[in-house]
């Protein structure tokens, strides 16, 4: 079924794939997914140009879901058929996450966080994967080299009731940051600036939840798959236009 979705969500997986959640006509979160090895970032570019980024409004032939709870959201869709429709106006965008919009994380997930490691909640239960979040407070964002070369990304906040320190997998934050970094900023210079950024600015986060893996088989830890300013701190790029300008200044 040809399904139209406004893009929230575009999150980094693992060797160069990638993770795709918007929400249709009726508000209902999607998840678009393949069989694995799954989406590949360089499958969401056409002529050098994005057709998938936050609040893009594409077109997908959704096929049956593959709920696996806490990820309901999940759809496969016919491989081929994601489409750029249109971008969407600006008015609609607060409105988009407002369908979503959570007072504090645990009622967005429905069930116990659990911590240590991080935070987490259990496998096999619970409503939704994904949901908005508007910040009662930011404390910082972190941006530094991690183990084995891996840059890690992070930020503090609070919801109605707790703090949070949790890892930002959105795809496109990421590249800004490795953007500065290319033109010479110190990371922590860089991370000063985008916590200082982020306080003079309305702020959603999208919170999400990752998957089982062979260590943690039953935690699905909670990360932020997006962060969405307004305005918007991006000045209208997506993720195209951010990583071509790192290549550029490298060279």
């Amino acid at each position: 079924m040809i399904t139209q979705l406004v893009i929230t969500d575009l999150t980094r997986m693992q060797h160069g794939h990638v993770c795709i959640a918007g929400y249709d006509a009726k508000k209902a979160c999607i998840r678009l997914v393949q069989p694995p090895p799954g989406i590949s970032e360089a499958a969401l570019i056409e002529n050098d140009k994005a057709i998938a980024f936050p609040f893009a409004v594409v077109e997908a032939d959704l096929q049956e879901t593959q709920s696996d709870p806490p990820h309901t959201e999940d759809h496969l869709y016919a491989p081929g058929s994601l489409h750029y429709a249109r971008h969407a106006v600006e008015a609609k965008i607060e409105t988009v996450l407002s369908w979503s919009l959570y007072k504090t994380v645990a009622a967005l997930f429905g069930q116990p966080i659990l911590e240590d490691p991080g935070h987490y909640v259990l496998a096999g239960q619970g409503e939704r994967s994904l949901g908005t979040i508007q910040p009662h407070a930011i404390k910082c964002v972190e941006y530094r080299e991690g183990l084995e070369g891996v840059w890690d990304y992070r930020i503090t906040f609070r919801d109605d009731e707790h703090w949070y320190t949790l890892k930002i997998t959105d795809l496109t934050w990421h590249y800004y940051c490795d953007q500065l970094r290319a033109g010479g900023r110190e990371p922590v210079e860089i991370a000063t600036e985008l916590t200082a950024m982020l306080r003079r600015r309305k702020v959603y986060v999208r919170v999400g939840l990752s998957r089982g893996w062979k260590k943690y088989p039953g935690r699905c830890f909670l990360q932020v798959n997006g962060i969405h300013t307004i305005p918007d701190y991006l000045e209208g790029r997506t993720f195209v236009d951010l990583k071509r300008s790192s290549s550029e200044q490298i060279l």
